[in-house]
């Protein structure tokens, strides 16, 4: 079922394309990419990891080795065109719920508009919390359609990240975390 699920997500967003994904989507991703990255002040990073890249968007935004990874190749072609224009950037084809990376690798994660689309985000934030080192700086977004507060924070908690800061700007469609990695996933 889940490979069912996964593979039903990444075709949707290959039928749509990277071109219709920003016209589409942009200006919502561009703001939760305000909020992250203003209120985020990560200081310098060495390596950030951009779970759920889709077209690269938190690309320009970030000074620092950046790797995205998403599953769908219509939205990584478009990733990658941006990857030809800057330097200390990768864009891989990977599931968020197997990432290819060792253990404790990243400065800071990002997951923005990925946990939603996922069949088992318990499972995802692991990955994330595996591929974090310890201290590392997360950002996650929930779709409010999908979590509440509660059961977002829960979800948070149950996977080794300690919440920092919660926001739900009214403007946005998502719930934005800001959480520490301290340690094992859960």
């Amino acid at each position: 079922m889940a490979n069912k699920t996964k593979r039903e997500v990444a075709g949707s967003y290959d039928a749509l394309g990277g071109r219709l994904y920003d016209i589409r989507y942009r200006q919502e991703q561009e703001a939760k990419y305000e909020v992250i990255t203003s209120d985020l002040n990560p200081g310098p990073l060495d390596l950030v990891l951009d779970d759920g890249c889709g077209t690269g968007m938190l690309l320009k935004r970030l000074d620092s080795c950046y790797v995205g990874v998403d599953l769908s190749m219509g939205l990584l072609s478009t990733a990658r065109d941006l990857t030809r224009e800057l330097a200390n950037s990768h864009i891989i084809l990977a599931d968020a719920d197997a990432l290819p990376f060792r253990h404790h690798v990243f400065d800071a994660v990002f997951a923005v508009t990925l946990i939603q689309n996922t069949p088992d985000p318990e499972r995802t934030l692991d990955e994330i919390v595996y591929a974090s080192r310890e201290g590392a700086r997360v950002a996650i977004t929930a779709l409010r359609k999908t979590f509440t507060v509660e059961s977002f924070s829960e979800l948070l908690a149950s996977s080794g990240l300690r919440l920092e800061k919660m926001m739900a700007d009214k403007c946005l469609q998502d719930l934005i975390a800001l959480t520490i990695a301290d340690g094992e996933p859960g």
